[in-house]
């Protein structure tokens, strides 16, 4: 339901709000003039002010265009559900398809398409703290495009709800350095405003202050009891005013309470018919809002004071009530969660089992896998009257889910319990799928050790069945479990298998599924060919529609390549998948992409990108992958950079990829262990890192996964036999060609193993060259050893590295980058800038292309922002 639109008439006088209502004005100016939105995030604690700052704002622009869509307070929220509200207002293509089951990609492009068209319009998404995985996909997608749209885009939150795993949280650090996105936070009133709205109502200044500690909803609930003695709690503020009310209004607000979000007076008739004469009551006294045939409580506080008072019998009886009303409603089956939540209160298992499983679905199927999950599981908690096949198929959804979100263990747990119904259901066929799922779910989960056993109990229970579509794909995970353990040779056969059976039973999915297995295992061995089968392979994932098959592709696809340091078009590979991933509501997918992304910013020497990368996966879930692949990336950075806390991540890693006894997990954390302990110069831990994995590799013939840990061996004086078959790079510097190892690395663009390789020659020149580059990238411990074994060569004139100008700020700029920067700030253009310098203009485009590499920021907006942050700037 849209908020209503106050008039211009009824525009109330905020107290200590002017600032707010500037910033919006000026954004909103912005967009009309240069038709560039703008997307302004406001967030503060439940009642302090937000829906009253942005609904007075809206009136005093009540010429413009105004979309208003609202997040629901449910047990689940409902997918899309303020894209629901503003399409209701619009109509059109985005009505077409919200109506449908669309994808957050979908119903985005829609809504941008909505905001294209006309003039400057004002969009308003409430209460983002209750947003489901699909709205907040839309936010996400719209805060990359709303730029280029003329639109203001005001989103609101509740700050104080926001766990540090609340999915809110995430988004709202992935768009935080983009131009088009700004943030109020509003704070609570001062005692001097509340004193102002004392005096009006004549009570004590200093008790309502003491009282309410200036929070607005708080504040005015107390005015509004109109008793002497002004309530300790917002509730009992609320419950005061309700209790003025007759009876029947009184009762009528029960009906309204149960029903988070809003009420229909259709719903209202059937609920409360003796009541309903009462609603011009609860409007008049202003406990109630009316907006297009339905009415709902002012504030979700008062509802919620409202609904706890309500005594449990009478609730029971008004949620049945309000079920079987929505029921036999004519939109009923277009809201299963709101369905699902009343039949949860109404304690109606049969329905609850019904609904659930319809809302999961539709979730799911909008990409809103969280909402899903959740749905899922309230309805596998009632789901004792089905049959054990049923009931495994539910449980089977409800683990698809649980992998969706990153919560490996509780999918494990889900798919187990299926695979023993459909034992004792005698469906052997699902029971092998089952187990051939959770040997997949094993290797997600960071527990790839345990895969191989339920992978071949699937084929051996397969197999003594005629050839099916289910023995393709379980010969198929094999392979693919073999390949995801760096077993060249073992993964040929069961992928072979599996494409000759799926090419006599005509299963496309086994064929995509093991082109995959066999492109990314060849990408390993050296064989460019691989890419070929993994870019057919992810066209016909795209083709035939299979999400997570195009997530699959591209996973492997970024890692493989990244692996075999092929970085030409990757970048561009990465983001495209995380795109994609974003797009279709494959989180955890997008998480394993943004490890490959780390993986070539570190290699590439963008460190402070490498880092960012990381943030979404270690400040998310705590699913052991694909942390495990991020964990070592933001070890090495702290390590190369000679910042503290390196050894936390690497202790937790080490156990990760213990667990998952793979060695696409083991070597880089290893080689990060390595890396660490070198710049300590502790060569003596080196020997006892590598044994393990060295060995393991060198067992498996995994040549590929031997070079960067035989360099470290090398390094700290161990010596092992050269295979042949390894890249250059490591070949030429373990046969002691220093400096052709330097010009592999450097042509790879690879500029701190360049140093690293040079470092190991006793010439002079290298060294000098190894230095520059290292002081050049940051790389003070490893820059400080090579400068110490130049000088006990006795070379004079060594490089000092950058100047303590430049050391006195963080992101060590220098001072000409400073000044730059501040120039950068005050809204110059290069030209400009070269100009008020006396620069040429090609030399302040490198400065700011290092100031912008340096702040780890993509746009001079960014970094004149950042740069304001670390107090670089005056």
């Amino acid at each position: 339901m849209g908020r209503p639109a106050l008039t211009a008439r009824a525009v109330p006088d905020l107290l200590e709000r002017s600032s707010e209502l500037a910033t919006l004005a000026r954004l909103l100016e912005q967009v009309a003039r240069t038709s560039c939105g703008a997307l302004c995030i406001v967030g503060g604690e439940a009642g302090v002010g937000k829906t009253a700052l942005v609904r007075t704002f809206c009136a005093l622009n009540e010429r413009i265009r105004i979309l208003w869509g609202e997040c629901n307070p449910l047990f689940t929220p409902q997918p899309l559900g303020p894209l629901a509200d503003i399409a209701s207002k619009t109509g059109g293509e985005l009505a077409r398809i919200v109506a449908g089951r669309p994808r957050p990609y979908e119903a985005s492009s829609a809504l941008l398409n909505e905001l294209g068209e006309g003039s400057a319009t004002i969009v308003v998404l409430e209460d983002l703290q209750w947003a489901d995985e699909a709205t907040l996909d839309v936010v996400r997608l719209l805060s990359r495009r709303v730029d280029s749209l003329p639109a203001l885009v005001i989103a609101t939150y509740r700050d104080d709800e926001l766990g540090n795993l609340h999915p809110l949280r995430f988004l709202l650090g992935e768009i935080q350095r983009q131009d088009s996105v700004h943030r109020i936070r509003l704070h609570r009133l001062s005692e001097e405003a509340v004193g102002v709205m004392a005096l009006s109502a004549g009570v004590d200044a200093a008790e309502l202050f003491s009282k309410t500690a200036g929070n607005a909803f708080f504040v005015t609930e107390a005015l509004a009891s109109g008793d002497e003695e002004i309530p300790s709690t917002v509730r009992d503020a609320v419950l005061a005013r309700a209790g003025k009310l007759s009876s029947d209004a009184r009762s009528l607000l029960d009906a309204v309470a149960v029903a988070p979000h809003q009420a229909e007076l259709s719903l209202l008739e059937a609920v409360s018919p003796q009541q309903l004469a009462a609603l011009g009551e609860c409007i008049g006294a202003g406990v109630l809002d009316w907006h297009d045939g339905a009415v709902a409580f002012r504030h979700e506080l008062a509802r919620l004071a409202i609904e706890e008072s309500i005594a449990p019998d009478r609730a029971l009886g008004l949620h049945r009530r309000t079920l079987a009303t929505l029921i036999t409603s004519p939109q009923a089956g277009t809201d299963p969660a709101r369905l699902a939540h009343h039949a949860q209160r109404a304690n109606d298992d049969a329905s609850l089992l019904r609904y659930g499983r319809i809302a999961g679905e539709r979730a799911a199927a909008l990409g809103a896998h969280r909402e899903a999950a959740a749905q899922f599981a309230r309805a596998v908690t009632v789901a004792g009257s089905l049959a054990p096949g049923d009931r495994a198929d539910l449980l089977q959804l409800l683990a698809q889910e649980y992998l969706h979100v990153n919560r490996a263990n509780d999918a494990i747990e889900a798919e187990e319990r299926a695979i023993e119904l459909y034992k004792a259901a005698g469906d052997t066929v699902s029971r092998g799928d089952a187990l051939r799922r959770l040997s997949r779910l094993f290797v997600c989960g960071g527990r790839g050790a345990e895969a191989g056993e339920p992978i071949h109990l699937a084929i051996s229970l397969l197999e003594q069945g005629p050839e099916s579509r289910e023995l393709a794909l379980a010969h198929a995970g094999l392979g693919a479990l073999y390949m995801t353990r760096d077993e060249g040779a073992a993964t040929i056969a069961p992928t072979q298998r599996a494409l000759e059976i799926a090419e006599r039973v005509g299963d496309l999915e086994t064929v995509l599924y093991a082109l995959n297995s066999l492109g990314t295992m060849e990408l390993l061995m050296g064989d460019a060919g691989g890419k070929v089968k993994l870019l057919r392979s992810l066209e016909m994932a795209e083709e035939l529609g299979m999400d997570e098959h195009v997530g699959r592709a591209y996973i492997n696809l970024a890692a493989a390549l990244t692996r075999a340091r092929m970085y030409d078009g990757l970048v561009e590979l990465i983001t495209r998948g995380i795109d994609y991933s974003l797009e279709h509501g494959l989180d955890l997918w997008r998480m394993w992409l943004l490890t490959s992304l780390a993986q070539v910013h570190l290699d590439r020497g963008d460190w402070s990108s490498a880092v960012d990368s990381t943030d979404a996966v270690l400040h998310g879930e705590r699913g052991e992958l694909p942390r495990v692949s991020a964990l070592p990336v933001l070890a090495t950075v702290r390590a190369r950079r000679g910042d503290p806390d390196v050894w936390p991540p690497l202790e937790e890693a080490v156990g990760m990829a213990d667990r998952q006894d793979a060695l696409s997990a083991m070597v880089p954390v290893v080689v990060a262990r390595l890396e660490a302990a070198w710049l300590e110069g502790r060569l003596e831990a080196v020997v006892s890192e590598t044994e393990t994995t060295f060995a393991k590799a060198v067992a498996q013939d995994a040549w590929w996964a031997l070079g960067e840990i035989a360099c470290w061996r090398r390094r700290a004086g161990i010596i092992d036999e050269i295979d042949p078959r390894l890249p250059e790079q490591f070949r030429a510097e373990l046969e002691g060609d220093h400096a052709r190892a330097a010009a592999a690395w450097s042509a790879l663009g690879c500029e701190y193993e360049a140093a690293l390789a040079s470092a190991g020659s006793g010439d002079e020149e290298l060294l000098r060259q190894s230095l520059v580059k290292l002081q050049r990238l940051g790389a003070r411990p490893a820059a400080a050893m090579v400068a110490r074994k130049l000088r006990s060569r006795g070379v004079r004139g060594i490089a000092r590295g950058p100047r303590s100008s430049t050391l006195r700020n963080a992101a060590q700029l220098t001072v000409r980058e400073l000044e730059v920067l501040e120039l950068v700030k005050a809204g110059l253009r290069n030209a400009e800038i070269a100009s008020r310098l006396f620069l040429t203009a090609k030399t302040v485009d490198h400065h700011v292309s290092a100031i912008l590499r340096k702040l780890g920021v993509e746009s001079r907006g960014q970094a004149a922002r950042e740069g304001t942050r670390l107090g670089l700037l005056n």
